[in-house]
């Protein structure tokens, strides 16, 4: 018994070590650095380091989430809401092809959605600030 507890022990120390040095595919990093960039967004004061989905010494970016998808991770739902955003709906959002959720909602974005949302083929749910919809 005590064998099978260490064998079990070793996989799964395998199996986590191996995601932890999943990196974040380069399109999402890139995605997610412009719209920091583009934004200022007050809620990236707390998005450090060089991997949104986090490595073995930071965590996930705030309001990231992200799934693995095979060797490398990638970003599923984004979450930046009642941060006082204020501007254009940020169109590099729309590069992030894996997202499910984007939620924007209680912010002051202005401006029409972007046709390109239309390429998220994942994204299931969609919340922005009423005014986009007019």
């Amino acid at each position: 018994m005590a064998g099978f507890a260490t064998l079990a022990s070793v996989a799964l120390f395998v199996f986590l070590l191996g995601f932890a040095q999943c990196k974040t595919v380069k399109r999402d990093v890139k995605a997610l650095n412009e719209i920091k960039a583009s934004l200022g967004w007050r809620v990236v004061y707390a998005w450090v380091g060089d991997d949104p989905c986090g490595d073995g010494d930071l965590p996930p970016w705030s309001g990231v989430t992200c799934s693995q998808q095979g060797d490398y991770r990638v970003v599923t739902e984004l979450e930046v809401y009642a941060v006082s955003i204020v501007g254009p709906f940020p169109i590099a959002v729309t590069n992030l092809l894996d997202l499910t959720r984007l939620d924007l909602h209680n912010n002051k974005l202005t401006g029409p959605i972007p046709p390109q949302i239309g390429q998220l083929k994942h994204l299931k749910i969609l919340y922005t600030p009423s005014q986009l919809l007019c």
